[in-house]
């Protein structure tokens, strides 16, 4: 059994949706890890979003599963929802809102 997740990256044209079949546990850190090492790109939201899923998948980069990416929410979510919005540099997860800022210091 996965720990099935999805993590949605919004740009000023809509979302990347990147699903993660076992990513859930450590949804949170991981994100901020991710959101982390794009810093240098928060700015420039393709690149940024690009260095996002990149520090994500990186263990699992050239692999046939484990992750999509996809146009919509994809399989089952079993964590709380996690929307990153990198045109106000805001991440939407437990019901609250963070700047980008506080979304990796929190995490």
């Amino acid at each position: 059994m996965g720990a099935r997740t999805n993590f949605e990256l919004q740009d000023d044209k809509g979302s990347v949706w990147l699903y993660s079949h076992s990513g859930g546990d450590d949804k949170s850190m991981d994100f901020a890890k991710a959101l982390e090492h794009a810093r240098p790109r928060w700015g420039d939201t393709p690149y940024a979003i690009r260095m996002v899923v990149s520090h994500l998948i990186q263990d699992r980069l050239l692999d046939d599963t484990g992750y999509g990416l996809t146009s919509y929410e994809a399989g089952e979510e079993n964590y709380d929802a996690l929307s990153a919005n990198f045109v106000t540099n805001t991440v939407n997860y437990e019901q609250d809102v963070f700047t980008f800022d506080e979304f990796v210091s929190k995490f």
